[in-house]
């Protein structure tokens, strides 16, 4: 996994979330399974996925969108407000940014094994 259970509980801690938000930590590593599936197949062209190293870059990403999704779970099973509207949206909205720029070759990661992509002739 790029991220880890205890860095997104680490973000709603930060935020005020922790005591009053309802997630488990398999419903926590589900949520960063998928979002790590999302980011392999989003940038499988430009890098050789899964990342075996967990570049920062990628483990951010994961913290990210990950940390959105819980957010959004939560609030979904919630009968009243527990998370800002402003919150869950910087955390979406930075996550999805910053792999855009990566898919886009906007952003490259230093080190990791970037694809070459074949000449062809005709």
């Amino acid at each position: 996994m790029y991220s880890t259970v205890d860095e997104i509980r680490e973000v709603f801690e930060e935020n005020d979330i922790g005591n009053e938000a309802v997630i488990t930590d398999a419903e926590i590593i589900k949520i960063i399974t998928g979002v790590d599936a999302e980011i392999d197949a989003a940038l499988y062209r430009r890098y050789t996925t899964p990342f075996a190293d967990r570049p920062q870059l990628i483990q951010k990403i994961s913290k990210f969108k990950s940390t959105a999704q819980a957010m959004r779970d939560i609030q979904r099973g919630s009968n009243g407000a527990l998370i800002k509207p402003e919150v869950m949206e910087y955390y979406e909205k930075k996550g999805a940014a910053l792999l855009e720029d990566l898919r886009t070759g906007r952003l490259e990661i230093a080190g990791s094994r970037r694809l070459q992509m074949a000449a062809t002739t005709n």
